[in-house]
């Protein structure tokens, strides 16, 4: 029996807030660079005392409130990423259910999984310039698999969008070291590129390369206007992840039909 459209998205919010806490944890242990064992295991602390968070504490989005955004024992503030990132967990099932619910569950299972991997790929490689093999690579075959169970994506597509992602940037990197002596992109954005073929095909990719290539252009405008130099290191996963997410949500507007 299918459950009221509202209540539906009611369940899909709130089962969605829980695990953008737990996408905070991927993003924070991921970011010290912690074993696997480490990623997914023991309680979470405060970064600053130590202390074990209790679970009343940890509530999504509401113990933030309560504590008025410091930690119970030592006041340190705690940052506003992890109310950010549960909202963005709790949101994300919801537009991709509004967006592609005529598809089938499979389909707004694939793209819900796809924003949650976008968005721990983007703030950890933020945070630390890497890519962890584990999301990017294992996100990629994730998004394989489940175009087998989906309408809106054929896996031959989803095979093929993802080998010209990965292409793409290992072939920019050969030509510019060879002509440049430098190197534009890292093996992370293509594999990053891989995930967002394999999820979305080729229009995601295409939106990946070009929205995310003009969101870093007017972010670091600034920068490069100052400096007068594009010599400088800059995290463009956040960037790509920005325009292959958006880029499926608007594939139907008339602008671009």
């Amino acid at each position: 029996m299918e459950l009221p459209k509202g209540l539906t998205y009611a369940v899909l919010f709130v089962f969605g807030l829980v695990l953008g806490s737990f996408l905070n944890v991927l993003i924070h242990r991921l970011s010290e660079e912690r074993p696997w064992s480490e990623v997914l295991g023991g309680r979470s602390r405060c970064p600053s005392c130590g202390e074990k968070i209790a679970w009343y504490d940890n509530v999504p989005l509401l113990s933030f409130l309560i504590l008025r955004g410091r930690c119970r024992r030592c006041g340190a503030p705690i940052s506003l990423r992890y109310p950010l990132v549960e909202l963005a967990g709790g949101l994300i099932p919801v537009l991709v259910y509004w967006k592609f619910h005529p598809f089938g569950w499979p389909t707004v299972l694939a793209y819900t999984l796809y924003g949650y991997l976008l968005l721990v790929l983007a703030l950890v490689d933020w945070k630390t310039f890497t890519v962890p093999d584990e999301l990017s690579v294992g996100g990629t075959l994730l998004g394989l698999v489940l175009s087998l169970l989906r309408r809106d994506l054929s896996f031959l597509e989803s095979l093929s969008a993802a080998a010209a992602g990965f292409l793409l940037v290992v072939v920019l990197i050969y030509l510019y070291r060879k002509l440049r002596g430098v190197v534009p992109l890292g093996l992370g954005d293509a594999k990053v590129l891989a995930l967002i073929g394999s999820f979305g095909g080729f229009w995601a990719l295409y939106c990946a390369l070009f929205a995310g290539s003009l969101l870093a252009l007017l972010f670091f405008l600034p920068q490069i206007l100052k400096s007068r130099s594009l010599q400088f290191a800059v995290p463009f996963v956040p960037f790509l992840a920005a325009g292959g997410f958006l880029g499926v949500f608007c594939r139907d507007l008339p602008i671009f039909v």
